[in-house]
């Protein structure tokens, strides 16, 4: 009885191995089978390329990629060809965001992946951070070093005309002297280049403290044109006097001020008769 039990577990025991091998067995036989057929694509594509290698180490380490970065890492082959494998290898522990970037831009990612400090960059701030840099290129690093975030979604959605205007506001300090630079990016980021367009138009009105606040406050009325700056700027100026204003003793005064000037007026025209 105990060496039918014994047996048993053992039979069992083989079986389940082999249950819990099959599924990496067939994932492993799907990789190689994927790989053979990115090889076939990439040589109709990256001929010269390919030819470099032997198609076994090549197909070897295109297997490599795909158990790396499963579909990403396919994409990037489809688009890049083999100088994607390289790219990944470089990019070390930003293999992950690198492939992404390559699958979603292709060739126009090479450049973002080969420089490790735009790289890095991109990295921590995320996708946006990563859209910038690939579409302004290096003016787009400073901004993004300044501002985080909020320049990341600014520059994203504005063209490059307005990109390199935001590029120039922050070399020169106008973005620190205009004050509140991540929210006022954000503005940008929100509405695009209507937005930077009336920033840039507006730049010396927006010093304006109260100006900016009402801006910022309310950004659309401005951006589409159904308010101006210089109304936003006096009303409140106008207002702070209004309340700061001890209206009693301003009307005594204008009082005072009209009867001395009578008096004046009628003792200058005494002093005429005689």
């Amino acid at each position: 009885m105990m060496l039918q039990l014994r047996f048993i577990a053992n039979v069992t025991a083989v079986v389940a191995f082999v249950f819990l091998l099959s599924p990496l067995d067939a994932f492993a036989q799907s990789k190689a089978t994927l790989a053979k057929e990115l090889f076939e694509l990439i040589s109709r594509r990256f001929g010269k390329e390919v030819a470099e290698e032997s198609s076994e180490v090549l197909t070897k380490k295109i297997e490599s990629v795909l158990v790396r970065f499963g579909d990403d890492g396919a994409e990037a082959l489809r688009k890049v060809g083999p100088r994607s494998i390289e790219l990944l290898d470089n990019a070390a522990a930003d293999g992950a965001a690198a492939a992404g970037w390559l699958a979603k831009y292709g060739d126009n990612a090479i450049a973002l992946i080969s420089n490790e400090s735009r790289r890095k960059l991109a990295v921590n701030l995320g996708d946006d951070a990563a859209a910038a840099l690939i579409k302004h290129g290096e003016i787009a690093e400073p901004v993004l070093e300044l501002a985080g975030k909020s320049a990341a979604s600014a520059l994203r959605n504005v063209s490059e005309q307005n990109g390199r205007r935001i590029a120039m506001l922050a070399s020169e300090g106008e973005l620190a002297k205009l004050g509140r630079t991540t929210e006022l990016l954000d503005v940008v980021g929100k509405y695009g280049d209507k937005a930077m367009n009336f920033i840039w138009k507006n730049k010396g009105a927006l010093l304006a403290g109260t100006a900016m606040a009402a801006f910022l406050a309310n950004p659309e009325p401005f951006i589409e044109g159904t308010k101006e700056l210089a109304q936003s700027a006096i009303t409140p100026i106008a207002k702070e006097i209004g309340a700061n204003t001890n209206w009693t003793i301003t009307i005594i005064g204008l009082v005072i001020c009209l009867m001395t000037y009578s008096g004046i007026k009628y003792w200058l025209r005494g002093k005429a008769r005689r």
